[in-house]
């Protein structure tokens, strides 16, 4: 295509537009690749350089502002808020700008300004988690724990992951559970499963409780295992008491409610009819090498089956490997029952239950007979009485290492009915 010019003139304007026009786009295009070059710097001297070649770019101010926030070794809580607010007058409306300011303005002993410029931070992202979260913290940090408070719930209820920590640094500054429950944790499973947890790793008991206890009225759908470290705490410290009701309740919660036993036994499941608990007050179990557990639905003394234990011949056994922790009451008699079966049991040392009573120190070691060898279902039974303090009795399925030089067990052992009942007085006195 030609342009046709009459004069001479025209020419040469059009000439010197083209090339101002090329000269404008080189120089900026020069421009842009110099400040992208020096942007991607990690020397704050670039930065400044590309800030003063691109003025009206809010990042460029912002990035300074963080290295003299951030810069151990020269900070600058004056300089960084200068920038701050040099970025903040390009782009008023970052509530990321606003919060970085806040906290330049606190590391400059300002908590008003600082204050201020979260919640401006706050007007322009109202629904920001982030924006909550680190008002929180900094509110909490000038001990103004209701608004603290308000803000970190804020902040839980739009991402639960944070529970963890604000109930950490919630429990700092304020011991009292029913607060943080009322006031930081809105009322959700999932986050009070985590604050529970939370409260478990501290061995704060009774926080811990207080947790449950709001849990449970949710009613929420629970595995039964994650109780298992909040009980077993309890027991450690003696609450027998705490951690027989938290028992019950967990294992309504995760449908898993079975009658009482048989004439009133304070054993769980003690004619195996379940499925092994490993942990709580249920039955728990270790596998180790030389036996097995599992359970035989044809040979049974009563219900559906029976637990099987079958040792395979390989090593001298120290098993104590079947136990379960039962609540009791002091100066209480009680009578033990079990049912064991055997089928060629080896060596001189067999299988036989053991009593005992971790908790209470001083007390005996309670052992029914020794079974070995080929017998018929056989009732294995104790009688014993409580001491002042005991309210934990531990029942286990044991067998000792044999002394002799055929040592090696072998043979099954077959186990079922496993009772322990309170004797009233009048049962336990002999008839005239």
């Amino acid at each position: 295509m030609q342009i046709p010019f009459t004069n001479p003139a025209q020419r040469w304007l059009l000439l010197a537009a083209i090339l101002l026009l090329a000269g404008t786009l080189t120089f900026q295009g020069g421009k842009n690749g110099l400040a992208d070059l020096w942007a991607k710097s990690s020397q704050a001297e670039a930065w400044q350089r590309v800030a003063r070649l691109e003025p009206g770019n809010a990042e460029y101010w912002y990035r300074l502002g963080r290295y003299r926030q951030l810069d151990f070794e020269h900070a600058d809580p004056a300089l960084a808020i200068a920038y701050y607010r040099r970025a903040l007058a390009i782009d008023p409306r970052s509530a990321f700008y606003w919060m970085d300011l806040a906290d330049a303005y606190e590391s400059a002993g300002d908590p008003a300004r600082a204050r201020e410029a979260f919640e401006t931070a706050q007007s322009a992202y109202p629904i920001s988690t982030e924006v909550a979260w680190r008002y929180g913290n900094f509110l909490l940090r000038q001990e103004r724990l209701p608004e603290a408070f308000a803000q970190i719930r804020r902040a839980v209820t739009k991402d639960p992951k944070l529970t963890t920590l604000a109930v950490s640094r919630c429990w700092r500054v304020s011991a009292d559970v029913d607060r943080i429950l009322n006031e930081t944790l809105p009322a959700d499973s999932g986050v009070y499963l985590t604050a529970l947890d939370f409260f478990v790793a501290e061995r704060a008991d009774n926080a811990a409780l207080a947790v449950w206890k709001r849990l449970v009225t949710l009613h929420p759908a629970l595995e039964l295992r994650r109780t298992f470290l909040l009980l077993d705490g309890l027991l450690e410290r003696d609450r027998v008491e705490d951690a027989r009701r938290l028992w019950q309740q967990a294992r309504g919660l995760a449908g898993q409610s079975l009658p009482e036993g048989p004439g009133g036994s304070l054993v769980w499941d003690g004619g195996f009819e379940g499925a092994l608990d490993d942990g709580g007050f249920g039955w728990r179990r270790e596998n180790i090498p030389g036996a097995s557990l599992d359970f035989d639905t044809e040979t049974r003394h009563a219900g559906a089956r029976s637990l099987r234990v079958t040792f395979d011949g390989s090593t001298n056994l120290d098993f104590a490997n079947l136990i379960q922790f039962v609540p009791v009451e002091p100066n209480t008699r009680y009578h033990f029952t079990a049912y064991l079966r055997t089928e060629e049991i080896s060596t001189d040392s067999g299988v036989r239950f053991l009593i005992a009573f971790p908790r209470t120190p001083g007390s005996p070691t309670l052992l029914t007979p020794n079974r070995t060898g080929t017998l018929p279902w056989t009732l294995a039974e104790l009688h014993f009485t409580t001491g002042p303090q005991t309210r934990l009795a531990q029942i286990v399925l044991r067998r000792t290492p044999s002394q002799k030089f055929d040592n090696k067990l072998h043979g099954t052992l077959w186990v079922d009915d496993v009772s322990l009942t309170p004797v009233s007085p009048e049962a336990a006195r002999p008839s005239p």
